[in-house]
């Protein structure tokens, strides 16, 4: 089984880093995604890293209740979990290769480690697998647990809090589902750029003010309307 490198299409906007809050969420995420794969595989060597089973599912269930109920939370979780993977840029896909005797060739299929955990070949590789989500969850984690120590030194940085008030109009945008398609993105980046120009005017006219200088207002409102045109 080997890892694949899809190229994705690259969105106009991208969005920002996580904050600490966030990142903490998502590590939480996948730490608790990791555990629930832990428990229900159970292989010697990588249990004793796993949580107690009681702080993932209620501790006075019996052992045949468990392995049900532990399928129904690892379901749960798949998608965030996946997408909070591919945000921090790791590939969740993989090539499986196996001989196919009947054709007399080598074959290959496709498969997601997270979305397709219950459908991974484990026949002849169960433990291939298993090391195959566990590679794409630490490597997921690592990244995040370097966002995390970033985001703790952010909190405390002028500009990442300039950079996320320049960037509000955008955050807004998004919110009313106005990002996301070719030709809308192209129209919030237009609004966007007078957005920026009618902002920066204002903070110039707002600085002559404050240092004394003479506003010639009659000018500044054409020029603001030209702008808005």
């Amino acid at each position: 089984m080997s890892y694949t490198q899809p190229r994705m299409p690259q969105p106009l906007f991208r969005r920002p880093a996580p904050g600490y809050f966030e990142t903490k969420r998502v590590l939480a995420r996948l730490r608790r995604f990791q555990n629930l794969i832990r428990h229900k595989e159970r292989w010697g060597g990588d249990l004793e890293f796993a949580c107690p089973i009681e702080e993932l599912i209620p501790p006075n269930l019996g052992m045949p209740e468990r392995f049900p109920l532990l399928d129904r939370e690892i379901l749960k979780a798949m998608n965030i979990v996946c997408w909070d993977i591919n945000r921090a840029g790791v590939t969740t896909g993989v090539i499986y290769k196996h001989w196919d005797t009947l054709e007399g060739k080598e074959e290959k299929e496709s498969y997601d480690v997270v979305l397709d955990y219950f459908r991974l070949p484990r026949l002849l590789h169960a433990q291939r697998a298993y090391e195959a989500v566990m590679s794409t969850l630490e490597q997921a984690i690592g990244v995040y647990e370097t966002r995390l120590m970033q985001s703790r030194r952010e909190i405390y940085n002028p500009v990442v809090w300039a950079a996320h008030i320049i960037r509000l109009p955008i955050t807004v945008m998004e919110r009313a589902g106005l990002v996301g398609h070719a030709k809308t993105e192209e129209m919030v980046l237009g609004g966007y750029a007078k957005f920026m120009k009618i902002s920066m005017a204002v903070i110039l006219v707002l600085m002559a003010v404050k240092l004394g200088v003479t506003v010639p207002w009659k000018d500044v409102v054409i020029k603001v309307l030209e702008l808005i045109k």
